[in-house]
């Protein structure tokens, strides 16, 4: 593993708003709610969604919680792990460089991502794989107003585990079929103790994998190399340094499309062949695959006054990704491909918040970010590139520079026990310059501007209702073959949307359940979309304004701890999302004005009993079991023509588990997807695929069963 030192700017300015003079609430003790004295209440969970800790139950917004011991005991890796846990969620990964994320039915670029509170400014950061973390936080709607531009959908936030001054040790291992071979370490303690504390994190994961290519050799596999160092300095009781370095190496599938009859076929072949025609050609020999190889450092410092914060959080992210694929899906070989991609992302946040008990809560901030991507997202296109011989084919990629600068403040204030009012908005400058692969240099700018209004009344401090109005955005962009023309659509526009959201959160019966309803509605004012369009340069797919999109659904959580033994846990999310207004010139493929749209499956459920079991003070055994369905889903693959798009059939899958549970170990029989279901998660139409050679469309699987043991240690 090659770690390349680099500088960290560790500077901050502050900026305080004037603090008005409130007055305390009355009976301030009234609202710490009941302590729950019997062993089947549930945890309270504590969230940062709003950048303060907070109580869930005080959001208002939709949040889903995954802690350290749920990710650990499910043996969760990825987040896409995580989706059938999460009612109107969609995740596709056709490629480890191309991943599709949605929430109530809008998705990439339009899901962020953030680590530790840094924006992950590629959708490649989704394969990070999940190790030594406190918990993930999926927020659902319109993020933008604290967490930036392109989180218009919802956001994702990791957080993981800062060192402390006790010793901690943790050992995870995994083995499967497929060739599976996981494990996980970690090592925190104190240097100098109350001064100086540390945290060391590995991982690393083996997968041969359970499909092969028709030479019989791995078709996808899935392998990396993880690690993650943190070091935490105190100097004085009022400040604290917070660095981190993360490295990744990772190795995945490419293009793992099956030729099939359609969307449902349950029987497809994979026919791709590792062995890329002569060996005149550069890539002759190649298999097919993605990597990506990512060094990320940060670091916070924090101040802390008798009343505020002030927070100061500098980011360097630097990836290097390729694909190599053989996109006529069968031989004798007719095209093959390779892409590369690169991205250099600095970023630094500054901003104050209130920590006194005061009714109101405050946080202002501002932003700077700039970053460089070669991103080959055409690659495949046989319209582009550079042939190396036989029937291989190389294809650059320009390169973006994009520069933001960005103001945020929220507030939220206590008129009452009862009633809780709050806002806040978010402006962002963007300024986007292409460098082509010919000609000069490209500039466009784009700007939002994201407000947002809460209100909430507090029944009880463990029952409140809620109810928001956001707006949200993504960033505009270049089409970069069309830069060097005159053509209106080298540049495509922001994407822009109005969410409303109200909700109803419960803890009840001496917090032994939780229950979270929302109902919201969506307004996509202007949507994009790749579609096929005649360009001067000839017909090219690139991204243009399609039309207007509505969205809106329920979505429901809940859990309950019938006995101190036995948990029960169900959630499900209703999602129509569908287009209201859309142009026939330039949108194929997306389907037709009222129909569902597609990667958004209208419908999801998720019923789970956890049963534990004790054999003696010391000992239990734990039974889990899970049942998840998915609804119909549209997947309209790029086809020339519009809908109705091809339906993929509702399906459900089972998992299942058992483990042996003592004070500091736990050994698990697990299985997923226990009755083998066969589903696709992506596909292409034969028209999309046919000007590559490929004589049939394309669909991607899910994963077969997948069972095996796992072990999780702590010292």
């Amino acid at each position: 593993m090659r770690i390349h030192t680099k500088a960290l700017l560790l500077a901050f300015a502050s900026a305080l708003p004037v603090q008005a003079a409130m007055a305390q609430v009355a009976a301030q003790s009234a609202l710490e709610g009941p302590k729950a004295d019997d062993s089947a209440a549930l945890d309270e969970i504590v969230v940062t969604a709003r950048k303060r800790e907070e109580r869930l139950a005080d959001v208002p917004a939709t949040i889903d919680v995954f802690s350290a011991k749920d990710l650990t005991a499910a043996g969760n890796t990825t987040i896409s792990d995580l989706s059938t846990r999460l009612p109107n969620f969609f995740i596709t990964s056709p490629r480890v460089t191309r991943i599709s994320v949605t929430m109530r039915g809008l998705g990439v670029p339009g899901v962020g991502l953030y680590i530790d509170g840094v924006y992950q400014p590629s959708d490649v950061a989704f394969a990070t794989p999940l190790f030594d973390l406190e918990r993930v936080e999926v927020l659902k709607g319109p993020q933008g107003t604290l967490y930036g531009r392109n989180a218009y959908a919802g956001a994702i936030s990791y957080v993981t585990r800062a060192p402390t001054n006790q010793v901690d040790a943790e050992i995870n291992g995994e083995a499967g079929n497929a060739g599976t071979v996981r494990g996980s370490a970690t090592l925190a303690g104190p240097i100098v103790e109350d001064i100086i504390t540390a945290r060391v994190s590995g991982a690393i994961q083996r997968r041969s994998g359970f499909r092969n290519f028709s030479d019989g050799t791995d078709a996808d596999r899935d392998d990396y190399e993880a690690f993650t160092g943190r070091l935490k300095i105190t100097p004085a009781s009022n400040l604290s340094i917070d660095l981190k370095y993360t490295y990744l190496n990772k190795l995945g599938p490419s293009f793992l499309y099956y030729q099939v009859k359609d969307i449902n076929d349950k029987h497809g072949r994979l026919l791709l062949t590792p062995r890329f025609g002569a060996a005149t050609g550069a890539l002759a020999g190649s298999r097919p695959e993605s990597r990506l190889r990512s060094n990320s450092y940060s670091g916070k410092i924090t101040y802390s006054a008798s009343t505020f914060d002030l927070i100061g959080t500098t980011a360097y992210n630097s990836q290097r990704y390729s694909d190599t694929y053989d996109v006529d899906m069968s031989p004798p070989d007719v095209f093959v491909a390779r892409g590369t991609g690169s991205l250099r992302n600095f970023s630094q946040e500054v901003r104050a918040q209130s920590t006194n008990s005061s009714p109101l809560k405050w946080l202002a901030g501002v932003y700077y970010d700039h970053g460089k991507t070669g991103d080959c997202g055409s690659c495949g296109n046989i319209l582009g590139g550079v042939a190396l011989g036989g029937t291989s084919i190389f294809q650059s990629n320009p390169t973006t520079e994009v520069t933001t600068y960005a103001g945020f403040t929220d507030l939220e204030y206590a008129m009452s026990d009862h009633v809780v009012v709050g806002g806040g908005a978010r402006y962002d400058e963007i300024t986007s310059e292409l460098q082509p692969l010919t000609g000069s240099r490209v500039r466009a700018k784009f700007h939002g501007f994201q407000p947002k209004v809460t209100a909430r009344y507090r029944f009880t401090p463990e029952t409140q209702i809620y109810a928001s109005i956001t707006k949200g955005f993504t960033q505009g962009g270049f089409n970069a073959p069309l830069a060097g023309t005159t053509s209106a659509q080298k540049t495509f526009p922001n994407q822009t949307l109005w969410s409303y959201e109200t909700g109803f959160k419960s803890s009840f019966d001496e917090r032994r359940g939780n229950i979270s309803i929302a109902l919201f509605y969506i307004d996509a004012q202007s949507f994009n979309a790749a579609a096929t369009v005649p360009t001067p340069i000839g017909p090219r797919v690139v991204t243009v304004p399609v039309g207007k999109v509505k969205s809106y659904g329920v979505e429901v959580d809940s859990s309950y701890r019938i006995t101190p033994e036995l948990l029960f846990e169900v959630n499900g999310g209703f999602n129509p999302v569908t287009p209201t207004v859309l142009s026939p010139n330039i949108a194929p493929g997306i389907g037709n004005v009222d129909e569902q749209f597609q990667r958004a499956p209208k419908w999801s459920y998720r019923v789970a009993a956890t049963y534990t079991k004790p054999v003696s003070d010391k000992l239990s055994l734990e039974f889990n079991g899970a049942v998840n369905g998915i609804g119909p889903t549209h997947f309209c693959g790029e086809a020339q023509v519009f809908g109705p798009c091809p339906t993929r059939d509702p399906y459900t899958l089972v998992d299942a588990s058992t483990s042996l549970v003592w004070s500091r170990y736990r050994v698990t029989l697990f299985a997923r997807n226990l009755f083998n279901t066969t589903y696709a998660t992506d596909w292409l139409a034969k028209t999309a695929l046919a000007q590559f050679g490929a004589p049939s469309a394309g669909s991607v699987y899910g994963d077969p069963r997948y069972w095996g043991v796992r072990v999780n240690a702590k010292f």
